[in-house]
């Protein structure tokens, strides 16, 4: 006999396949986040090594000169836009540590899903194995019913001739 769940555990396995395809995407996801940290990270450490030698460099190039009010300011001004693209480097580098951060959670999120998928399907594998069983067990039993109601006649000695 046909398992009359079967249609419903087809389902169950579209919806677990549907999910671990989720779940994948969703660690795709999570370790592009993380390269793009890791390459902002190195940016950012990079651009604060080398904006403190730039600016070694410019007070090295200024240093003994005598510079007008306008040449300071462009100066100063030139080094608070330095300043500035750290600070922008580095809050690149922040929202990619956030971008992560939600990229993890999505992916947990997605495995959760996955599992949750899973423990469905296998109740109802779990119910056809039972069923399966009960199944066979009552097709057993009325095999031995059947066997215990067909009683073979009995002849005595000699009666079997007389049908000859």
């Amino acid at each position: 006999m046909r398992y009359p769940l079967i249609d419903l555990i087809k389902v169950r396995d579209f919806r677990v396949d549907a999910r671990a395809k989720a779940m994948r995407a969703a660690e795709t996801r999570l370790r592009a986040a993380q390269a793009q940290r890791d390459a902002r990270e190195g940016e950012w450490q990079d651009y604060k090594v080398w904006r403190k030698e730039e600016v070694e460099r410019r007070y090295q190039s200024i240093l003994g000169q005598t510079m007008t009010q306008d040449e300071l300011d462009a100066f100063k001004a030139g080094l608070s836009a330095l300043a500035d693209e750290e600070l922008a480097r580095e809050e690149r580098r922040i929202e990619a540590d956030r971008a992560v951060e939600e990229a993890r959670k999505e992916a947990q999120a997605a495995r959760n899903d996955w599992l949750l998928a899973n423990r469905e399907r296998e109740k109802i594998r779990y119910h056809r194995d039972d069923w399966q069983k009960n199944q066979t067990a009552e097709m057993n039993r009325q095999e031995d019913r059947e066997q215990e109601e067909f009683k073979p006649l009995l002849f005595e000695a000699g009666e079997m001739e007389s049908f000859s």
